[in-house]
């Protein structure tokens, strides 16, 4: 009798589970041995990185104390402020910066006591990035002190100390300052940023009467500047050129904060979008005497009725249609003149109706700028009069009220509101009129 052998194998589920396992483990073996090689390629950069640090600084150490500062700088020297350098196959940027430091052990300079040579050291800050690496790493950044072997000497110079702050008055760290002097010999133009204070401190800075302009900006923000004489700003700017006086320390503020935008949305009194309608927008800051910094820019709405207007600075702006033949600016909701904040998103309709003949757009305030709804607004002349009720109509236009198809001349009008004082007045019709008027409880 033959005996059969019972010869088993594996199943197709355990062939496929047993694959799935040594997969898993294949992977995590890989991304382990990928995590190491890139570790041991990230040390390696950092390494590297200290190496050329202190190669700078060992270059620097060799220098007389006189040459410790940038080209073109304050400390001026014979370092460039950004160098390339090549190490194997990696390209790294060092930026330098140099700084004058007052130490208060002998006073500061417009201090008490105050410290007629204000320059006492030098701190080198160095930052240091790879610029072809893959693995993302992060500037490193070294500081360092220099002191002159000889004691110090009487200053000629004087101090420029910089704050930035935003909106509110909160110090902005991080902001990039770019300084230039043209009154010096070379010129001085210095590229640095404030601290965690938003102060920058220029220790013995050359005198110089309007001599240094002065540019803050950060990514996101909006910018500010000061403005040399008989420039863009005029004779008399808001922020003038900074003045360095001998021995003095001058301060100097700016002030930025977060860019906003507005959706500018153009329809008619039943809101039904009107595409193709041409509108300005002004803010009201100035940088000189009636010199806005933000002017007259002129803007379409598209096929939609609507334009996204980006990348402006907190401000009061007020708005009017430019093709004033076509239509009449009906209200705006929420205002005609609107406050844009510091990081906002605004959205402002524009009613609009087709142009008849004389028009007048009235808006009703109060001592706060709020809009007041529900004011009784009389007009009236030889032949005419009517009353209209500020906010009535179907697309909100807080605090307004709008006449059109006037015939010209003189009207008188007359406004009422529960709560607050009569109003009168007169005005003189023209193609189209924008009246604020202020009630006083």
């Amino acid at each position: 009798m033959l005996k059969t052998e019972n010869k088993k194998g594996f199943t197709l589920i355990e062939t496929l589970v047993g694959s799935a396992i040594f997969l898993i483990v294949a992977l995590a073996t890989y991304q382990a041995f990928v995590a190491l090689m890139n570790g041991v390629t990230v040390s390696r950069i950092k390494i590297t990185i200290t190496a050329l640090a202190d190669e700078q600084f060992e270059i620097i150490r060799n220098m007389p104390y006189a040459d410790i500062g940038t080209i073109n700088g304050i400390p001026s020297g014979k370092i460039a402020h950004n160098q390339t350098i090549t190490r194997g196959t990696f390209t790294f940027n060092a930026s330098t910066t140099v700084r004058n430091i007052d130490d208060p052990f002998d006073g500061t300079i417009g201090g008490t006591p105050n410290d007629p040579s204000p320059a006492d050291y030098k701190l080198v800050d160095l930052t240091i990035n790879c610029l072809n690496c893959t693995n993302n790493i992060v500037p490193l950044k070294f500081d360092a002190l220099f002191a002159p072997r000889a004691l110090e000497t009487a200053s000629t110079n004087g101090a420029l100390f910089i704050q930035v702050f935003d909106a509110n008055g909160t110090p902005i760290p991080n902001t990039s300052l770019h300084i230039v002097n043209t009154g010096t010999n070379p010129d001085t133009i210095i590229d640095d940023v404030t601290d965690n204070s938003g102060w920058l401190k220029i220790i013995d800075a050359p005198p110089g009467i309007n001599a240094y302009n002065i540019t803050a900006s950060k990514s996101g923000y909006t910018s500010d500047q000061t403005y040399p004489l008989n420039g863009s700003a005029g004779n008399d700017p808001v922020n003038p050129d900074a003045t360095v006086s001998i021995g003095q320390v001058t301060q100097k503020s700016l002030s930025i904060d977060k860019l906003s935008s507005i959706l500018v949305k153009t329809i008619d009194t039943s809101c039904v979008p009107i595409p193709n309608i041409s509108f300005s927008l002004t803010g009201t800051k100035t940088i000189g005497t009636d010199i806005l910094k933000y002017v007259v820019h002129n803007f379409t709405s598209d096929s939609l009725g609507e334009n996204t207007i980006s990348n402006l600075e907190w401000d009061t702006y007020s708005t009017i249609l430019t093709n004033q033949g076509s239509y009449d600016l009906v209200g705006v909701n929420p205002n005609p003149s609107f406050i844009l904040n510091p990081n906002e998103n605004k959205n402002i309709q524009l009613i609009i109706a087709p142009h008849n003949n004389n028009a007048i757009l009235l808006s009703v305030k109060d001592a706060a700028g709020n809009p007041i709804d529900g004011a009784s607004v009389e007009i009236a002349k030889t032949g005419f009069d009517e009353t209209k009720t500020t906010n009535s109509g179907i697309c909100p236009t807080p605090g307004q009220v709008f006449w059109s198809g006037l015939s010209n001349g003189t009207y008188n009008i007359s406004i009422t509101k529960d709560g607050y004082q009569p109003y009168t007045d007169t005005f003189n019709t023209s193609a189209w009129k924008e009246l604020d008027v202020t009630l006083t409880p």
